[in-house]
């Protein structure tokens, strides 16, 4: 083997150890509401960009849940532009996947994700009409965004095509998480509970409908 091409095979695993490390130590070793805590007291500027940050490293390592950040954008920032920070810390993380697949190719994604899961969304994803089922189903909270957000990466899709429906589909999702803490921040318990009916109910339809799909495919 060539020296560059030992270089680029080294840099690969490199590259996939680094996420899969920061992957298992975000998960077993970081606090995030004590994290979150810490960025509240932070200046406007600093507490915007480390807020971002945190989203697209939880894009990017994907084990990392995402809702805790949503929900914290929405009490620190408010419902509004804690959803703004939310979309540009997505767009800018699901650019970085998208190179990142297009790099790597397959193996990354195995790394992160169960075979069986990736299976499923490549059954999703070859279908004529894969494109609407994925927005449909980033429009609808709880449903497994961030493997769809990987896998979706190797298809042949351009990438301003790919934020744009990955950005417009996560709104709804966002929304609910920012308003309901931005709700609880400011005692709005009436609107709170309207908020996780609405989105308990879109939680259960988009795990039938996403099932659904699934079955429809395997069948």
């Amino acid at each position: 083997m060539k020296k560059s091409n030992k270089l680029k095979l080294l840099s690969k695993i490199g590259l996939i150890l680094l996420i899969v490390a920061v992957t298992l130590y975000g998960f077993f070793y970081v606090d995030i509401q004590e994290l979150i805590n810490k960025i509240e007291t932070m200046p406007f500027i600093p507490k915007l960009v480390a807020m971002i940050l945190l989203i697209i490293v939880q894009i990017i390592c994907a084990f990392l849940p995402g809702e805790p950040l949503e929900l914290a954008s929405g009490y620190i920032f408010g419902s509004l532009w804690g959803t703004v920070v939310c979309l540009i810390g997505s767009a800018i993380g699901t650019i970085l996947v998208y190179f990142i697949v297009k790099k790597f190719g397959h193996k990354i994604i195995e790394c992160m994700f169960d075979k069986s899961k990736i299976e499923e969304v490549e059954k999703l994803l070859s279908t004529k009409k894969s494109i609407f089922f994925i927005f449909i189903i980033f429009l609808i909270p709880g449903t497994p965004k961030d493997i769809i957000t990987y896998v979706a990466s190797l298809a042949k899709i351009k990438l301003t095509a790919w934020v744009a429906i990955t950005t417009i589909g996560r709104i709804p999702s966002i929304i609910t998480s920012t308003y309901l803490s931005h709700s609880i921040k400011h005692g709005n318990y009436t609107g709170a509970v309207i908020i996780l009916c609405i989105t308990a109910i879109l939680v259960i339809g988009g795990a039938v409908y996403y099932r659904y799909n699934i079955k429809t495919q395997e069948s």
